[in-house]
């Protein structure tokens, strides 16, 4: 799920001293996000990340001045939050690490594997900025930096199973009770106090239940799988999405939360060469593309151009979370050339 985004330049920018110029990220938001850059370095398209803003927190991400001209920015909710990922996104894809910081000056590295692109939005600095620039990030509730604080905190708490009341904003009684019954429980200082200390604790505690829960792949097989899935979403309805490219002995989530359904179709395949090798078992048939993809099974794949693929049944239970494991011997041997 998209949310509406919000650029705004700083007002002050045009008093600011060529010193203090600065581009800024700031989170109005009622989650806690991770935050990327991207502008010119030189004669070449530069990425940044990930920063950590917290509900409420403004950062200055380049120290350097803002230039005339174009950025691209981007920022996705942290994976502890509950329902589906929340990005803040436009439609310029751009290389970016899944993990820890990093300073990408080549965007060639992640041509071929697309769970290291985010499609970053468009912000135009304008000269009249004075090299200082703002880029917020907003909710259709238009919280102000305490606000959005506020609203962190309860959306945290709520992410854990506290009680709160409404996402507001607001604190009012039920939500300085489950903050009070938080602190003491984490053995902070008493008392429905908001600070760094208990937004970070929520955090942790936020992605470390996440961190158990969804469906992972794990590749035990010797090459890179590409790798694809089809969720039930309604009487008879699926949608498919991919690809996660996996290397050999790593895992990857690809369906976060506690799992609502009791099967799943898998879908893998090895390339060696010009030739692939599929992955067996397969009983049926869901749409698939060439580049990253979430297509509904309502339609026919030829009528919405797609091509097919054969999916195997995956069964699951009731459990909350599931991994498949793609193994060496799963997958049919290439056809002979």
């Amino acid at each position: 799920m998209r949310f509406l985004l919000a650029a705004f330049a700083a007002s002050l920018a045009m008093a600011a001293a060529p010193a203090q110029a600065k581009y800024s990220l700031c989170n109005k938001t009622s989650y806690a996000l991770s935050a990327a850059i991207g502008y010119v370095d030189g004669d070449r398209l530069a990425t940044r990340g990930w920063w950590r803003l917290r509900p409420g927190q403004c950062k200055v991400v380049l120290t350097e001045p803002a230039n005339p001209g174009r950025y691209f920015v981007y920022a996705e909710a942290i994976p502890g939050h509950r329902g589906p990922l929340r990005s803040w996104s436009g439609e310029t894809p751009l290389c970016v690490e899944n993990a820890g910081f990093f300073n990408l000056r080549n965007q060639e590295v992640c041509r071929d594997d697309p769970t290291r692109q985010r499609s970053f939005f468009d912000v135009e600095v304008t000269p009249e900025a004075g090299g200082t620039w703002q880029t917020d990030f907003a909710e259709a509730s238009n919280y102000t930096v305490y606000s959005a604080e506020v609203a962190g905190v309860q959306r945290l708490l709520r992410d854990l199973g506290k009680e709160v009341g409404a996402i507001d904003g607001a604190l009012g009684r039920d939500t300085q009770r489950a903050l009070a019954a938080y602190r003491a429980e984490k053995g902070l200082s008493e008392g429905a106090v908001i600070d760094d200390a208990v937004i970070d604790a929520l955090i942790e505690d936020a992605n470390a239940r996440e961190a158990k829960l969804g469906f992972f792949y794990c590749n035990k097989a010797s090459a890179p799988v590409w790798s694809a899935i089809a969720e039930p979403e309604k009487d008879g309805v699926y949608v498919s999405k991919g690809w996660w490219k996996i290397e050999p002995g790593d895992c990857a989530k690809v369906i976060k939360g506690a799992l609502a359904h009791d099967h799943f179709y898998v879908y893998g395949v090895i390339e060696e060469g010009r030739a692939e090798r599929r992955l067996a078992g397969g009983d049926r048939t869901f749409c698939v593309n060439a580049v990253k993809f979430a297509i509904s099974s309502e339609a026919a794949c030829a009528d919405q151009e797609y091509d097919e693929a054969v999916f195997r049944r995956f069964e699951i239970g009731a459990a909350p979370s599931a991994t498949f494991d793609f193994v060496e011997d799963m997958f049919v041997a290439p056809p002979a050339q």
